[in-house]
């Protein structure tokens, strides 16, 4: 179960914090000023619209590099003992 609920935690940050950021961005705050603004760059296809996927991308690679680190055997998961080593190491405490 313990498991589960770290998945449920990462997942939901993962689609998140981008969303904070730009919200922040948007009406005054700092937001993440590396996000990319220009709607023909990340209009992949050019069809003059943005799909989620589209939108997201510039972020994808930074997410799937953060991901990678704390699934230190490398299997595409991250397992509870990871996401334990993880939190200990960056000073979190783990959910009891």
């Amino acid at each position: 179960m313990k498991y589960k609920g770290y998945t449920v935690v990462l997942a939901i940050a993962a689609l998140t914090l981008p969303f904070i950021a730009f919200a922040g961005h948007h009406y005054g705050g700092h937001g993440n000023m590396n996000m990319v603004w220009d709607m023909t760059a990340l209009d992949k296809d050019s069809d003059g619209v943005l799909t989620f996927d589209e939108f997201i991308s510039p972020n994808v690679e930074k997410w799937r590099s953060g991901f990678d680190m704390i699934d230190t055997n490398g299997d595409g998961q991250v397992g509870v003992d990871e996401w334990d080593e993880f939190t200990a190491v960056h000073g979190m405490k783990p959910v009891q």
